[in-house]
């Protein structure tokens, strides 16, 4: 279920935050794919929580507006769950074929999956076998049921079919496999910064060896910034946005501008470009950042301490939340290792005329798992 490749499907990452869509197709050209069909679409707040789809009529109709506005024809979509509904081991077992495994699955999957196994749905996939031993690697993935069946049953009223269910972090591996195939022999960490979640992907000399999602999300800037300052979630979305662009500007954090004067300021949008330059909005950020970045901490601990791995050759953020002012300096001063932005579209010829270039620039880091969805679509 988790594991399978198949054609011709659409890409569909159904968010806390947003849906948003990728579908690819092969090119002749110097990219293996060409972006057909790419869009993003904000879902209604407390629709999703937790991962779990508690209105499904709003997020039903999110699904049909992006696919028909983006005029996508292909029925078959790529889905997938992450969060507390599921869980990922990697373990060694007795060799065995895939057949036996799959038979004796329920009862090996007892032993390391912490939920009631007649509740989730099971898969896994054998990562390499050892003769001398006699043993093999397996990574085993359990989702709970009840989570896989709402996203199968929204994506089904917006007439489209489920084709393929995935996980968030084994759809991060995929992009990034298939993004840098110059660094498939590197230690590298790959962090997909969600509204809600981060999902976490680690690969040992190419070879996947540990996934895993953080339960923390870039909404806890929107949070603090409501809290703080009194602004409503739009409000605080778009400051947020505005901070990431104006990192980059000479002395624009020297500019220190009172509440008062951002909602004074008559010019439409200027009071919340004047809250973007203001100091204590970016102490807001940053103590945020440094929250976040505590909890990243946490989960590269218990990995170390399991795998005895003490560097890594890089660091990739992915996501919407990868360009947050100051996240990567902070998160690689913090860990000691280099952090690079994770470009998803890297290897994705994206024909011109057909996509809005600043729309592409601006939304593509949230396309990262849709993007790695869409790939079960194309590749071998």
């Amino acid at each position: 279920m988790f594991l399978n490749r198949t054609r011709q499907i659409i890409g569909l990452d159904i968010g806390s935050h947003a849906i948003k869509m990728v579908a690819l197709r092969p090119t002749k050209g110097e990219m293996p794919f060409e972006l057909v069909h790419f869009g993003v679409a904000e879902l209604p707040e407390e629709t999703i929580v937790d991962g779990a789809i508690t209105n499904e009529e709003p997020v039903t109709q999110t699904i049909s507006e992006l696919l028909e506005q983006h005029k996508v024809k292909s029925p078959f979509v790529a889905a997938s769950v992450s969060g507390n509904a599921v869980i990922v081991r990697r373990v060694t077992m007795p060799r065995q074929d895939a057949d036996a495994l799959r038979e004796a699955l329920p009862y090996e999957a007892d032993e390391h999956i912490p939920f009631d196994i007649d509740d989730v749905d099971l898969d896994f996939a054998i990562l390499g076998e050892d003769e001398d031993s006699d043993s093999m690697d397996v990574v085993l993935v359990a989702a709970k049921r009840e989570r896989v069946d709402e996203h199968v049953a929204v994506i089904e009223a917006a007439k489209r079919t489920a084709t393929i269910m995935d996980i968030d972090a084994f759809a991060v591996q995929n992009a990034f496999e298939f993004n840098y195939p110059e660094r498939q022999f590197e230690d590298v960490a790959i962090l997909n910064l969600g509204s809600s979640v981060i999902n976490m992907a680690v690969l040992e000399g190419g070879n996947p060896s540990f996934w895993r999602d953080i339960a923390i999300g870039m909404q806890q800037y929107v949070v603090a910034l409501q809290r703080q300052f009194m602004l409503d979630a739009f409000d605080a979305e778009e400051v947020l946005r505005r901070v990431s662009r104006n990192a980059a500007a000479d002395d624009g954090s020297a500019q220190d501008h009172s509440l008062t004067e951002w909602s004074e300021d008559g010019e439409e949008g200027a009071d919340l470009q004047d809250a973007a330059t203001d100091p204590r909005v970016l102490e807001v950020i940053g103590q945020v950042s440094d929250r976040i970045i505590g909890e990243i901490s946490k989960t590269f601990d218990f990995y170390q301490a399991q795998a005895m791995r003490e560097h890594f050759d890089a660091v990739f953020l992915a996501g919407g939340g990868a360009h947050i002012t100051d996240l990567a300096e902070r998160l690689q001063n913090r860990m000691g290792w280099p952090v690079e932005i994770f470009d998803p579209l890297r290897r994705v010829h994206i024909p011109e005329g057909m996509f809005d270039p600043e729309y592409i620039r601006d939304s593509a880091p949230e396309s990262t798992v849709a993007l790695g969805l869409a790939l079960r679509g194309v590749m071998e």
